[in-house]
């Protein structure tokens, strides 16, 4: 049977271990003229003076797979960033446990009950926040990317950026996602990619394949991030045997 804790308790100090890890990795970020250049195909720039939450153009679509989230959500704690989580226990878990660490929760998915998430997400953008999306969650398969990314890049000209990470010392687990999660005093990377920003009046064909080159450029960016660091064969993402 399995047991369900009080979600609001058990992401507090789920949120606590994060930031106990957090503190001792060893963070570097690359790709940062990638994440400039996707504000200004969004109409602007967040320059140093403006906050979050304001009218300024510039906001983006972080897209990232479910299973380097953990990462990300301390290189990008407390920038208000409103990140999508699924409804379900774990997905509202994972949420909660966010917004200890500064992040924005929206219940959802972009897939079940996609239209009413979509119009959430639009108006958080309006609203002057960024959204980050697990674009192969909430269960899969891992590293297909859905619609919901290139869709809202679309219904609002804000640019999608593809976003991952990976570390020197980590245990990746046996789910679907295959989760990681850096070891205490590891090295973290994290790395922006190429952005990409889907017209208004796109047809579906197009915006098929859109949301291939999406899916293509978060992988190719993940694997090679991998590589990058030290990994080879199937420690290399997608995780698969070589």
């Amino acid at each position: 049977m399995k047991i369900r804790t009080n979600a609001r308790v058990t992401s507090f100090f789920a949120s606590l271990l994060i930031r106990l890890l957090g503190v001792t990795w060893r963070l570097e970020i690359r790709g940062e003229e990638r994440l400039e250049r996707a504000r200004e195909m969004s109409g602007g720039t967040l320059s140093d003076t403006e906050k979050p939450g304001s009218d300024k153009p510039g906001r983006v679509i972080f897209a990232f797979f479910h299973g380097r989230l953990l990462g990300l959500s301390w290189s990008h704690r407390n920038r208000n960033i409103h990140v999508l989580a699924s409804e379900h226990y774990d997905g509202d878990l994972m949420g909660k446990t966010i917004e200890w660490l500064g992040f924005g929760h929206l219940k959802g998915s972009t897939t079940r009950g996609g239209a009413r998430a979509i119009r959430e997400l639009k108006g958080v953008l309006a609203d002057g926040y960024d959204i980050g999306l697990t674009v192969d969650g909430p269960k899969g398969p891992r590293g297909k990317v859905q619609q919901g990314a290139t869709e809202l890049s679309r219904l609002t000209s804000c640019a999608v950026v593809p976003i991952t990470c990976t570390a020197k010392g980590r245990k990746v687990f046996g789910s679907w996602d295959r989760f990681q999660v850096p070891a205490p005093f590891a090295k973290v990377i994290v790395d922006y990619g190429e952005p990409l920003i889907v017209p208004g009046g796109t047809g579906a064909e197009e915006r098929e394949s859109l949301r291939i080159e999406l899916e293509k450029r978060l992988g190719e960016l993940t694997s090679r991030l991998d590589k990058d660091i030290g990994y080879t064969g199937e420690d290399v993402w997608p995780h698969e045997d070589s």
